[in-house]
């Protein structure tokens, strides 16, 4: 395992999610940290392919997923992570639910219907409503074999997490 690849990440994270935390409060939204983290994510898949568990352990990889989901000014970018990703989830190195994740953020990105119903809008009202997703009869099959909790449950854990941001402000 590759302790100093999987510190940066962590720090990585951190540093974004200090940042979302500051969104959520009413602060600004800084893009930097986003494309520096990109930028810095770019040159460690270059080096050494996919951060899988085997590389940076299992919190590592999740850190990486979680860089390259908020890479959304980067398309393409998370277009070639999702491959990656692919491969590496046959692997055993990396989770069903990031590959579903982060193919519903590209494909909220290209304006497409999502297939695993893992993105939202927060609407004026601050009320969730779910992003245009295909064939919401067969959603929880989908979910299902991507890992994921039925859409019901997970639906609830977004709106308390909503709840509990909105309390903070």
């Amino acid at each position: 395992m590759n302790s100093k690849l999987k510190t940066e990440l962590i720090k990585m994270v951190r540093a974004d999610q200090r940042m979302r935390r500051k969104i959520n409060e009413g602060g600004d939204f800084h893009t930097k940290i986003d494309k520096d983290n990109t930028k810095r994510m770019k040159l460690i898949i270059k080096i050494y392919g996919w951060p899988g568990k085997s590389l940076v352990g299992k919190k590592g990889a999740d850190n990486a997923w979680l860089l390259v989901q908020h890479a959304d000014h980067q398309i393409n970018f998370q277009e070639k992570c999702l491959k990656l990703i692919k491969r590496a989830v046959l692997a055993g190195e990396a989770k069903k639910e990031h590959l579903a994740y982060l193919t519903d953020r590209i494909l909220f990105n290209k304006n497409k219907k999502q297939l695993y119903g893992t993105q939202f809008k927060i609407k004026k009202n601050n009320k969730l409503a779910l992003y245009q997703t295909r064939d919401l009869k067969n959603l929880d099959k989908r979910r299902k074999t991507m890992d994921l909790t039925p859409f019901k449950e997970y639906k609830k854990l977004i709106h308390e997490s909503l709840e509990q941001g909105n309390k903070k402000r």
